[in-house]
Protein backbone atom coordinates (compact mmCIF):
# COMPACT_ATOMS: atom_id res chain seq x y z
CA UNK A 1 0.00 0.00 0.00
CA UNK A 2 2.73 2.34 1.38
CA UNK A 3 4.51 1.93 -2.61
CA UNK A 4 1.19 2.43 -4.32
CA UNK A 5 1.01 5.94 -1.80
CA UNK A 6 4.12 6.84 -2.56
CA UNK A 7 3.78 6.14 -6.89
CA UNK A 8 1.34 9.42 -6.41
CA UNK A 9 3.73 12.30 -7.00
CA UNK A 10 0.84 14.56 -6.42
CA UNK A 11 1.20 13.76 -2.90
CA UNK A 12 4.09 15.24 -1.04
CA UNK A 13 5.75 13.51 1.67
CA UNK A 14 3.37 14.16 4.55
CA UNK A 15 0.24 14.29 2.84
CA UNK A 16 1.37 11.00 1.64
CA UNK A 17 2.48 9.65 4.98
CA UNK A 18 -1.00 11.16 6.40
CA UNK A 19 -3.03 9.24 3.53
CA UNK A 20 -1.22 5.83 4.55
CA UNK A 21 -1.92 6.70 8.54
CA UNK A 22 -5.78 7.25 7.08
CA UNK A 23 -5.91 4.46 5.27
CA UNK A 24 -4.33 1.91 8.07
CA UNK A 25 -7.62 3.44 10.24
CA UNK A 26 -10.19 2.50 7.03
CA UNK A 27 -13.06 -0.03 7.30
CA UNK A 28 -12.48 -0.94 3.70
CA UNK A 29 -11.07 -4.43 2.74
CA UNK A 30 -7.28 -4.59 2.45
CA UNK A 31 -8.56 -5.50 -0.86
CA UNK A 32 -10.39 -3.00 -2.00
CA UNK A 33 -8.49 0.08 -0.23
CA UNK A 34 -5.24 -1.75 -2.26
CA UNK A 35 -7.34 -1.23 -5.40
CA UNK A 36 -8.68 1.74 -5.10
CA UNK A 37 -5.23 3.65 -4.70
CA UNK A 38 -3.91 1.06 -8.08
CA UNK A 39 -6.63 2.62 -9.83
CA UNK A 40 -6.18 6.11 -8.41
CA UNK A 41 -2.19 5.88 -9.54
CA UNK A 42 -3.58 4.48 -12.78
CA UNK A 43 -6.06 7.25 -13.86
CA UNK A 44 -3.15 9.83 -12.58
CA UNK A 45 -0.83 8.24 -14.81
CA UNK A 46 -3.30 7.97 -18.10
CA UNK A 47 -3.83 11.67 -17.31
CA UNK A 48 -0.45 13.09 -17.21
CA UNK A 49 0.48 11.33 -20.58
CA UNK A 50 -2.69 12.96 -22.25
CA UNK A 51 -0.39 16.84 -21.52
CA UNK A 52 1.17 16.00 -24.40
CA UNK A 53 -1.90 15.85 -26.36
CA UNK A 54 -3.43 19.37 -24.55
CA UNK A 55 0.25 20.87 -25.35
CA UNK A 56 -0.20 20.20 -29.09
CA UNK A 57 -4.09 21.15 -28.96
CA UNK A 58 -3.76 24.47 -27.51
CA UNK A 59 0.03 25.54 -28.91
CA UNK A 60 0.36 28.07 -32.18
CA UNK A 61 -3.63 29.67 -31.00
CA UNK A 62 -3.42 33.50 -30.45
CA UNK A 63 -4.75 34.41 -26.85
CA UNK A 64 -6.25 37.37 -28.70
CA UNK A 65 -7.75 35.56 -31.21
CA UNK A 66 -9.01 33.00 -29.02
CA UNK A 67 -10.51 35.74 -26.87
CA UNK A 68 -11.71 37.39 -29.52
CA UNK A 69 -13.66 34.06 -30.93
CA UNK A 70 -15.37 33.05 -27.37
CA UNK A 71 -16.98 36.89 -27.21
CA UNK A 72 -18.02 36.23 -30.91
CA UNK A 73 -20.43 32.96 -29.81
CA UNK A 74 -22.26 35.22 -27.23
CA UNK A 75 -23.33 35.51 -23.81
CA UNK A 76 -26.25 32.70 -24.40
CA UNK A 77 -23.94 30.91 -26.48
CA UNK A 78 -20.57 30.55 -24.07
CA UNK A 79 -23.79 30.01 -21.42
CA UNK A 80 -24.72 26.53 -22.96
CA UNK A 81 -21.32 25.45 -23.93
CA UNK A 82 -20.22 26.14 -20.35
CA UNK A 83 -22.22 23.00 -19.09
CA UNK A 84 -21.50 19.78 -17.64
CA UNK A 85 -23.41 16.92 -16.03
CA UNK A 86 -22.28 14.78 -13.20
CA UNK A 87 -22.79 11.95 -15.56
CA UNK A 88 -20.44 12.83 -17.77
CA UNK A 89 -17.78 13.00 -15.35
CA UNK A 90 -18.28 9.16 -14.12
CA UNK A 91 -18.85 8.33 -18.08
CA UNK A 92 -15.35 9.89 -19.05
CA UNK A 93 -13.95 7.34 -15.94
CA UNK A 94 -15.27 4.36 -17.84
CA UNK A 95 -14.72 6.24 -21.54
CA UNK A 96 -11.26 7.53 -21.63
CA UNK A 97 -9.53 5.87 -18.43
CA UNK A 98 -11.28 2.39 -18.06
CA UNK A 99 -12.15 2.48 -14.73
CA UNK A 100 -15.75 2.68 -14.97
CA UNK A 101 -18.26 0.55 -12.96
CA UNK A 102 -17.09 -2.03 -11.44
CA UNK A 103 -13.44 -0.55 -10.15
CA UNK A 104 -13.19 0.89 -6.35
CA UNK A 105 -11.82 3.88 -7.56
CA UNK A 106 -14.53 4.80 -9.49
CA UNK A 107 -16.96 5.11 -6.70
CA UNK A 108 -14.26 7.72 -5.13
CA UNK A 109 -14.75 9.53 -8.16
CA UNK A 110 -17.95 10.21 -7.83
CA UNK A 111 -18.07 10.59 -4.03
CA UNK A 112 -15.36 13.44 -5.22
CA UNK A 113 -17.72 14.77 -7.94
CA UNK A 114 -20.48 15.02 -5.69
CA UNK A 115 -17.93 16.89 -3.06
CA UNK A 116 -17.12 19.19 -5.86
CA UNK A 117 -20.83 20.37 -6.96
CA UNK A 118 -21.53 21.01 -3.21
CA UNK A 119 -18.25 22.12 -2.14
CA UNK A 120 -19.54 25.15 -0.57
CA UNK A 121 -21.49 23.49 2.27
CA UNK A 122 -18.24 21.02 3.14
CA UNK A 123 -16.68 23.62 4.65
CA UNK A 124 -13.53 22.37 3.96
CA UNK A 125 -10.44 25.42 2.65
CA UNK A 126 -9.66 25.64 -1.01
CA UNK A 127 -8.59 23.03 -2.84
CA UNK A 128 -6.52 24.49 -5.44
CA UNK A 129 -2.89 25.02 -5.84
CA UNK A 130 -1.55 27.93 -8.18
CA UNK A 131 -3.89 31.41 -9.11
CA UNK A 132 -5.28 29.77 -11.92
CA UNK A 133 -6.34 26.96 -10.61
CA UNK A 134 -7.47 28.67 -7.57
CA UNK A 135 -9.42 31.18 -9.98
CA UNK A 136 -11.14 28.55 -11.88
CA UNK A 137 -12.22 26.84 -8.34
CA UNK A 138 -13.79 30.16 -7.36
CA UNK A 139 -15.86 30.79 -10.23
CA UNK A 140 -16.98 26.70 -10.83
CA UNK A 141 -20.39 26.11 -9.82
CA UNK A 142 -23.26 23.78 -9.97
CA UNK A 143 -26.66 24.14 -10.72
CA UNK A 144 -28.85 20.59 -10.55
CA UNK A 145 -30.56 21.67 -13.78
CA UNK A 146 -27.64 22.77 -15.84
CA UNK A 147 -24.66 20.86 -13.77
CA UNK A 148 -21.51 22.31 -13.40
CA UNK A 149 -21.02 25.68 -14.64
CA UNK A 150 -19.04 28.90 -14.65
CA UNK A 151 -21.31 32.52 -14.51
CA UNK A 152 -19.85 33.60 -17.74
CA UNK A 153 -22.66 35.56 -18.35
CA UNK A 154 -24.55 38.63 -17.01
CA UNK A 155 -27.41 40.68 -17.00
CA UNK A 156 -26.90 44.53 -18.34
CA UNK A 157 -28.67 46.59 -15.43
CA UNK A 158 -32.04 47.82 -16.28
CA UNK A 159 -31.96 45.79 -19.27
CA UNK A 160 -33.76 42.14 -19.66
CA UNK A 161 -30.26 41.30 -21.99
CA UNK A 162 -27.37 38.97 -20.85
CA UNK A 163 -23.83 39.96 -21.36
CA UNK A 164 -20.66 38.06 -21.11
CA UNK A 165 -19.11 38.61 -17.91
CA UNK A 166 -15.26 39.54 -19.32
CA UNK A 167 -13.35 38.77 -16.29
CA UNK A 168 -14.87 35.18 -15.91
CA UNK A 169 -14.03 34.71 -19.60
CA UNK A 170 -10.34 35.65 -18.39
CA UNK A 171 -10.35 33.58 -16.21
CA UNK A 172 -11.22 30.49 -18.14
CA UNK A 173 -9.14 31.20 -20.49
CA UNK A 174 -5.81 31.53 -17.97
CA UNK A 175 -6.97 28.61 -16.88
CA UNK A 176 -7.40 26.92 -19.87
CA UNK A 177 -3.22 27.52 -20.45
CA UNK A 178 -2.28 25.37 -18.13
CA UNK A 179 -3.51 22.03 -19.38
CA UNK A 180 -0.80 21.66 -22.01
CA UNK A 181 1.22 21.02 -18.90
CA UNK A 182 4.11 21.23 -18.15
CA UNK A 183 2.24 19.06 -14.77
CA UNK A 184 -0.59 17.44 -13.96
CA UNK A 185 -1.79 19.88 -10.97
CA UNK A 186 0.46 23.10 -9.93
CA UNK A 187 2.44 23.09 -7.39
CA UNK A 188 1.84 24.61 -3.84
CA UNK A 189 4.76 26.01 -1.35
CA UNK A 190 7.33 23.72 -1.46
CA UNK A 191 7.19 21.42 1.73
CA UNK A 192 9.76 18.18 1.10
CA UNK A 193 12.58 17.20 -0.48
CA UNK A 194 9.86 15.67 -3.10
CA UNK A 195 9.57 19.40 -4.43
CA UNK A 196 12.48 18.24 -6.41
CA UNK A 197 10.37 16.05 -8.79
CA UNK A 198 9.88 17.59 -11.66
CA UNK A 199 7.74 14.91 -13.39
CA UNK A 200 5.28 14.88 -10.32
CA UNK A 201 2.71 17.70 -9.46
CA UNK A 202 2.05 19.21 -5.41
CA UNK A 203 -1.34 18.26 -3.31
CA UNK A 204 0.46 18.99 -0.21
CA UNK A 205 -1.97 20.01 2.53
CA UNK A 206 -4.87 16.90 2.92
CA UNK A 207 -7.98 18.71 3.27
CA UNK A 208 -9.91 17.63 6.10
CA UNK A 209 -12.12 18.79 8.90
CA UNK A 210 -9.99 18.97 12.18
CA UNK A 211 -10.49 15.93 13.82
CA UNK A 212 -10.63 13.23 10.75
CA UNK A 213 -8.55 10.99 10.84
CA UNK A 214 -10.13 9.65 7.68
CA UNK A 215 -8.52 9.64 4.16
CA UNK A 216 -8.64 13.13 2.29
CA UNK A 217 -10.27 13.32 -1.30
CA UNK A 218 -8.95 16.72 -2.16
CA UNK A 219 -6.61 15.28 -4.85
CA UNK A 220 -9.81 13.52 -6.70
CA UNK A 221 -12.17 16.90 -6.43
CA UNK A 222 -8.64 18.67 -7.75
CA UNK A 223 -8.41 16.23 -10.76
CA UNK A 224 -12.46 16.13 -11.17
CA UNK A 225 -12.08 19.93 -11.62
CA UNK A 226 -8.68 19.19 -14.24
CA UNK A 227 -11.47 17.01 -15.92
CA UNK A 228 -13.88 19.84 -16.33
CA UNK A 229 -12.03 22.38 -17.39
CA UNK A 230 -10.30 19.99 -19.80
CA UNK A 231 -13.55 19.01 -21.33
CA UNK A 232 -15.08 22.77 -21.68
CA UNK A 233 -11.23 23.70 -23.45
CA UNK A 234 -11.53 20.55 -25.61
CA UNK A 235 -14.66 22.47 -27.01
CA UNK A 236 -13.85 25.89 -27.24
CA UNK A 237 -10.54 25.23 -29.09
CA UNK A 238 -11.81 22.73 -31.38
CA UNK A 239 -15.15 24.89 -32.45
CA UNK A 240 -12.34 27.55 -32.57
CA UNK A 241 -10.50 25.48 -35.34
CA UNK A 242 -13.33 24.55 -37.07
CA UNK A 243 -14.57 28.28 -37.64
Amino acid sequence: LKGLINSISDLETDAANDEYNAAQNSPWPPEMRDSVWADRARVRHKMKKEIADYKELIEDIDDDELREFCVSIGAEGLMKMFQLSRSEIADMMGSRYNSGEGHAYYIIVCAATEQVANFKLTKYEPDARGNEEIQFEKVLQYDRFGGFMIDIAKEIPGEDILEIDHEVLNIFLTALKTIGGPKLLQRGPSTSNRDGDEDGDADDVPTKKKGSKGPSFRSDRRLVRLMILRYWSEQIINKFKIE
